[in-house]
């Protein structure tokens, strides 16, 4: 164990510098913050450049640890209640490759949280995941969403041209005037499932796609669900079918 005393340090300062998505992206290195996110991205495989704590854990990392103080550790920290240990971890972006199992094609998703939050629900439902013109799913608030979960995901960034690599897959879409999911018929697996943006829905390149329309029914004049929320409904639902 190596003990840090000070926020001059430059192991320190390079660390802080993944705050940052420029330097996330130079490195392939994120941050992981607290204890219960740290040991479960452990659990599941996570490969650890360094643990950085202010105190003593039971848990034996295969990596090396660093020992410093509360203050010195707070630097590397974005949430308000330090919980006295953060990792360094590698989380690589994937090339992209033709879906194997169900999958979710997410379009220009903004939120981190419900970025996370769909990421946990896929990872539980076996679904991939491509992500076109979404935030970066290596965002702090994202990992964080997904409960570590992140670590057993499949996950590929796709452009509009990728699209049409999609072409021989059936894929389902939400939307108000498609079939109830609660009708009979059948799916096709593996198959996709089409996720528009918290605002503004489909983007115009997805529109244009031939999907098939499936509606969630809703009672007392509630037009919409959060996106995570029927994301992880409409998962489950049609991977029974």
């Amino acid at each position: 164990m190596e003990e840090i005393k000070s926020r001059d340090n430059q192991k320190l300062k390079n660390w802080a510098k993944l705050k940052q998505k420029k330097f996330v992206d130079e490195t392939n290195l994120v941050l992981l913050e607290g204890e219960r996110l740290v040991f479960d991205a452990y659990s599941r495989g996570a490969e650890f450049e360094a643990v950085c704590q202010s105190k003593d854990f039971p848990e034996k990392f295969n990596c090396k640890i660093y020992k410093m103080p509360e203050f010195c550790l707070e630097t590397l920290c974005q949430t308000k209640t330090p919980q006295g240990i953060v990792a360094v971890a590698k989380m690589e972006k994937k090339p992209f490759v033709l879906p194997t199992k169900n999958f979710l094609i997410l379009d220009h998703l903004s939120d981190p949280g419900n970025f996370g939050t769909i990421i946990r629900c896929a990872v539980a439902c076996d679904f991939q995941i491509y992500a076109l013109n979404c935030v970066d799913f290596r965002n702090s608030k994202t990992i964080r969403s997904s409960m570590g979960t992140i670590f057993d995901a499949d996950i590929f960034e796709i452009t509009k041209d990728d699209l049409k690599k999609f072409k021989n897959f059936e894929i389902f879409s939400a939307s108000m005037e498609g079939q109830s999911v609660f009708n009979n018929f059948e799916v096709k697996q593996p198959f996709g499932l089409v996720l528009g943006s918290e605002g503004h829905g489909l983007s115009d390149d997805l529109k244009q796609m031939n999907f098939k329309k499936v509606s969630l029914p809703m009672k007392n004049q509630v037009e919409s669900l959060n996106v995570a929320v029927s994301g992880g409904i409409l998962m489950y639902l049609l991977s029974n079918k």
